[in-house]
């Protein structure tokens, strides 16, 4: 499968990490682009053209409908956080996932870093991905901004949404890892297809996060839930939170089927 992403592509991907930045940083960026911004002028005219923002006041701000295609992202983004990301580090071999650990690092991100790290973790996001017929370059893309590579080179984020070698990384990430055919084995008794293997982890992917969800339900009741409150009275222009409704029992019973994929990921993506 060529996974290559192209210059259109690379734009809308690009725009919604430009939408993210101004609306909930919040940034609005003057048309007169100075220092690193400048780079950002490619992708700030594509914005333009299809009506993601707007000049006001000789800067660039997100329209109506760029606020509503960062909702839409951001709802699937917070649904990849709630049940991909659990697949990023899994022990074929013992079955078992580093998030089981993870309440045993508490706030200590650097030990946690370091285990994700052990050799034995297999990170299946792609494949369960690709079961699940979700763009790979999609997941791959979230996983880069929650993992905070944006920025990481010497030319800056803004080097990077466009013509940084990031996006030959997002190519390589999904050419290179574990797919569903790859995760297949045979022994004495048999074979067993990587669809089996890909079944029994998705049910077992499905129960921890249950469990993860649980727990942190528990501590959200007992410490209460700080919201965001914003005194801007133009606060309607900001997606500091997408508002999503409680899922109901019959769709969690839905959800430990291997197959089974949130209907937020079943529309396009992109609304332009």
């Amino acid at each position: 499968m060529n996974y290559k992403v192209s210059d259109e592509r690379r734009k809308k991907f690009a725009s919604l990490y430009m939408l993210n930045y101004m609306i909930n940083t919040p940034k609005a960026i003057p048309v007169l682009l100075e220092g690193n911004d400048q780079d950002l002028e490619a992708i700030l005219e594509f914005m333009m053209v299809k009506n993601l923002v707007e000049i006001k006041d000789q800067k660039y701000v997100p329209t109506e409908k760029g606020r509503d295609q960062l909702v839409r992202f951001m709802k699937r983004y917070q649904d990849y956080l709630k049940n991909f990301d659990v697949f990023c580090a899994v022990d074929l071999n013992e079955g078992e996932f580093a998030f089981q650990y993870i309440d045993e690092y508490d706030d200590d991100y650097d030990a946690w870093a370091e285990f994700l790290e052990e050799e034995r973790w297999e990170d299946l996001r792609i494949a369960v991905a690709e079961y699940k017929k979700i763009d790979p370059v999609e997941i791959v893309f979230m996983s880069f901004i929650n993992e905070g590579y944006y920025g990481k080179t010497d030319e800056g984020w803004q080097f990077d949404l466009l013509l940084g070698s990031i996006w030959d990384e997002i190519t390589e990430v999904c050419e290179t890892s574990l797919h569903v055919d790859d995760l297949g084995w045979e022994d004495d008794d048999g074979e067993v297809t990587g669809e089996e293997v890909m079944k029994d982890i998705l049910a077992q992917g499905a129960d921890l996060n249950n469990k993860i969800r649980e727990e942190a339900e528990k501590i959200d009741e007992a410490v209460g839930v700080e919201r965001f409150a914003d005194d801007d009275p133009d606060s309607k222009r900001y997606v500091e939170e997408v508002e999503i409704e409680p899922v109901r029992v019959e769709i969690y019973e839905s959800y430990y089927s291997p197959g089974y994929v949130n209907p937020i990921w079943l529309a396009p993506l992109f609304l332009f």
